[in-house]
Order: C-alpha cells, then sequence, then structure tokens
C-alpha cells in the first residue's frame, strides 16, 4: 500500500512538471506564427483542451451505457466524473478560442459556427447537471441521467466535429487559417448591373470592388474594405500574377492579421475572386511546435485521467458513507 502511494505521488510531481514545461516550451520554444504572432501560442493549449473535450465527453457516455447495462453504481459514478471534468476542458477550449478570437479577429465571440456549436454543447451537459440535481430518488436519477447521456454523447461528435465544417465559416481557422483558403471567397465585377459589394463569408467584413487593371504581368484590384457598422476600414490592393494564375500581393486587413488575397481576375470582365486566408505555413510544419504540441496533449490527457480518478473515487466513496448511514438508520434503538 504505502508503495503504490509513493508511486501515486511520483506521478503526480511528474504531471506537474510536464505541464509546467509544456507552458514554458509555449513560450520559450515555439516560434511566433509568421501573420498572428504571438497569438499562434495558444494552439498549444485550445486544441489539446477541445480534444480532451470530446475524450472527456465519450468516456461518460460509455458509462453511462455500462450503467443501462449492468446497474452499478459505479458506473453512474464513472460517467458523473467524466462529464464535469469535460465541462471543465469545455469551458477551458471556449475561453481560449475567444482569446485567439479577440486577438486576431478583435472580437471575442461572432456566433462562429464553432462557437455556436460548442455554446450549445455546455447547454447540453449543463442541463444533464440539471437534470441529477432535480431527482431525489437515486436509482430513478442514475437511470433518466444514464439515458440523458447517451443522447448528449451522440450529438457532442456532431458539434464538434461535423457542424463547424458543414456551415461555411471565415471566421474560424477551418476556413482561413492556413495559405490557400479553403473558402470559396466572393465574387465581384465593375461591369454595371453586376456585383461590386459583398460581405466576405460569415464575417462582418464588407468588400467594394473599386477598380481592376493590369500593370506589367499582375492584375491589381482596388478594394474598399468596410467593417462591422460599416465602420470604413482603409482600400487594399491585392495583385494577381496573371502568368501562374496565382495570388501574388496579399495586404493585410486594418486590425487584423488576416490578409485579403486576390485568387482570381478576369480583366476582359472586370471580375475577380476576393478571399481571406493567413500568411505563412502551418503552425506544426515547424518541429519544436509539433513536438511541444504533442506533449501538450499527452500532458492534458494524463490531467485528464488523474482528475477523472480522483473525482469518481470521491462520488463512490460518497455513495458508500450515504448506504452506510442508510442502514444505521434502520438498525433498532
Amino acid at each position: 500500500m504505502a508503495v503504490k502511494t509513493q508511486l501515486a505521488q511520483a506521478a503526480k510531481l511528474l504531471l506537474g512538471l510536464w505541464m509546467a514545461g509544456v507552458i514554458a516550451a509555449m513560450f520559450l520554444l515555439v516560434p511566433q506564427y509568421i501573420g498572428l504572432g504571438e497569438a499562434g501560442r495558444i494552439i498549444i493549449m485550445h486544441v489539446p483542451t477541445a480534444w480532451v473535450t470530446s475524450l472527456a465527453f465519450g468516456v461518460s457516455g460509455i458509462y453511462s451505457a455500462l450503467y443501462l447495462w449492468r446497474r452499478r453504481p459505479e458506473h453512474d459514478a464513472g460517467a458523473v466524473a467524466a462529464a464535469e471534468v469535460g465541462f471543465v476542458f469545455c469551458i477551458l477550449a471556449t475561453i481560449t478560442g475567444a482569446i485567439f478570437a479577440q486577438i486576431v479577429w478583435g472580437v471575442f465571440w461572432n456566433w462562429d459556427p464553432r462557437e455556436t456549436s460548442i455554446l450549445v454543447l455546455l447547454l447540453i451537459y449543463a442541463a444533464y447537471f440539471a437534470l441529477r440535481s432535480a431527482i431525489d430518488d437515486p436509482e430513478r436519477r442514475r437511470r433518466l441521467a444514464a439515458a440523458y447521456n447517451l443522447f448528449a454523447a451522440v450529438t457532442m461528435p456532431f458539434l464538434l466535429f461535423v457542424a463547424p465544417r458543414v456551415a461555411e465559416s471565415t471566421l474560424h481557422p477551418n476556413c482561413a487559417f492556413i495559405q490557400g483558403s479553403k473558402c470559396d471567397g466572393i465574387t465581384l465585377t465593375t461591369q454595371p448591373g453586376g456585383a461590386r459589394i459583398g460581405q466576405l463569408g460569415s464575417s462582418d467584413i464588407v468588400l467594394e470592388l473599386v477598380g481592376l487593371e493590369q500593370r506589367g504581368g499582375l492584375a491589381v484590384a482596388k478594394v474598399n474594405v468596410r467593417g462591422a457598422g460599416g465602420a470604413a476600414l482603409g482600400t487594399l490592393e491585392p495583385t494577381f500574377e496573371l502568368g501562374s494564375r496565382k495570388p501574388a500581393d496579399r495586404p493585410n486587413f486594418e486590425g487584423q492579421r488576416f490578409t485579403l488575397a486576390l485568387e482570381d481576375a478576369d480583366l476582359a470582365t472586370g471580375t475577380v475572386r476576393l478571399n481571406m486566408e493567413a500568411p505563412g505555413t502551418g503552425l506544426l510544419a515547424n518541429g519544436r511546435t509539433l513536438l511541444t504540441f504533442l506533449a501538450s496533449i499527452a500532458g492534458f490527457t494524463a490531467l485528464f485521467v488523474w482528475m477523472y480518478r480522483l473525482r469518481a473515487d470521491m462520488l463512490v466513496l460518497h455513495e458508500r458513507l450515504i448506504g452506510r448511514e442508510g442502514s444505521y438508520a434502520e438498525l433498532p434503538t
């Protein structure tokens, strides 16, 4: 027993040192992401917390299924513990994502599909906890909570992985985080009767094509940019290489680290396709960033296991104490 306790203490110490090393590496070893500067470092925290969220809610759903099958209170305790830890990590993922949004796009919350879906997920599990607290009978509480938790576990992959990719958005890395945006962008033209003004995806950015001309081997678009509330953000001139048919100069949006790319241009018709992109290469292309990122995922996963086991043991102990109190109450006086 003493050896087991010593191993547990050593594991906790190692986990603490590991996470401290990850935090230190995030600031000392991970280089700045071109175009995002210091903001790019938040991926070391944001993505692992989102990963642990899905892991924890998945484990919670498995334990709820086991409870409905075998009716063991310890399985219910495991479901509750995993859901509680997952809820904490889901909040952390939401907060870190909002911080990144503020740094990059100038707003903490803009009802981006991924922001909205993770908020819905938080509300679903908040309802799970509310359901448990509203039922006094232990057996009925476990049974109904387990059935509801299976529903929550089924919706979790859809809300975290499917819904954000179905709805197009230029306000999340799905669409504009890497060079070579996966968004469709918008098509504008200088032709009479054509669309000169358009909104860039689901963002607050509105573009107005003022002119299109050729300068040597480049097509140059003159674009007026407006932000939230119609605020003027200046005029940008992205360029397009006519020979290679690729974007050339990508000017930055005012107050943001993202760029405006001219992805296609037809001088004959005065038609262009404009899009939002992030400059540079992927964050994880750098070896130090990749190793720190993987270490962070491993550390947060281990942290989840430790928090889950601790909470589950506490819940099981609480159930046993209640059971003993009930048996004492039944004894004759």
